[in-house]
């Protein structure tokens, strides 16, 4: 069985511009929604019909439960909710998948631009480092899905998030749905536009050499600037965590999955039982 894996957020979704589209009590939110619904659903269909039996997508934005399940495909397993393990690559490691779209993405938090930039979590975070670099999501993700022998094959999302995913996988197909104005403004195609060619980037995507995975050497050193600093301190109480700035801590991992455990601990723990990014 041929499967294709999608990890969808939101902020990349043509149409979103600002903070007012991101959460279920936010005014714009039931049109987001609808908007990476629509544009998942090309991609996925695009993949359906160029051979793929089945298409894995997760839902990798907020509460996890932005997709809306009935407007999805024949073919589609949708992941949805929290926690993860893996965040918004769980699944990754299914057998069988051969490729991989990034669909509604962002910029990093201390990328050069974009729309509603930034890495995981701007609440908890301020840059995340991996070995050395600057990473968005994108980033750590493909190296996440590189290491099960995943390539990143289509990027979807603003002009920065074209140009990061240069970094990390510079043979996908990159379809730029939107302009950014600023962080909070956004000049974009209209969601049917995004729609057609989101469409038409899948199946190019598909119908060339797939480029090879991206792999990084390990061991992976993550370096986390957090946006406070308790929660730098607090993380310095597990034993393999080191603070070395005011609100920074480093620490060593053997693998990109234990790596992205480690994040997901952070961000979604809570005794309390209530999670969301």
């Amino acid at each position: 069985m041929r499967k294709l894996y999608i990890s969808a957020d939101i902020e990349g979704c043509a149409g979103v511009a600002s903070q007012h589209a991101l959460a279920a009590d936010r005014f714009e939110w039931q049109d987001a929604r609808r908007w990476m619904t629509g544009e998942v659903v090309a991609a996925a269909e695009a993949a359906l019909a160029h051979g793929f039996d089945e298409v894995l997508v997760v839902d990798g934005h907020g509460n996890g439960h932005n997709l809306l399940p009935d407007a999805m495909p024949d073919g589609v397993r949708l992941l949805r909710s929290w926690p993860r393990a893996l965040l918004q690559m769980e699944g990754i490691d299914t057998p069988g998948i051969e490729a991989a779209f990034f669909i509604g993405y962002h910029n990093g938090a201390m990328g050069d631009g974009g729309i509603l930039a930034h890495t995981y979590s701007s609440a908890a975070f301020r840059d995340l480092r991996l070995n050395g670099v600057s990473a968005s999501e994108g980033y750590l993700n493909a190296a996440l899905a590189g290491e099960f022998g995943v390539p990143v094959v289509l990027v979807t999302g603003d002009a920065e998030t074209a140009a990061d995913a240069k970094a990390y996988a510079p043979g996908a197909v990159a379809c730029i749905v939107k302009q950014s104005v600023g962080f909070r403004a956004a000049a974009a195609l209209t969601p049917r536009e995004a729609c057609a060619s989101i469409s038409t980037a899948a199946a190019s995507a598909l119908t060339t050499p797939r480029p090879r995975p991206f792999r990084l050497e390990g061991p992976y050193r993550l370096e986390i600037d957090f946006s406070t600093r308790v929660a730098a301190e607090m993380a310095a109480y597990l034993p393999f965590i080191e603070q070395t700035g005011p609100c920074t801590v480093s620490a060593e991992f053997a693998t990109m999955a234990a790596l992205m455990r480690f994040i997901s601990f952070l961000i979604l723990f809570n005794p309390n039982g209530v999670v969301g990014l």
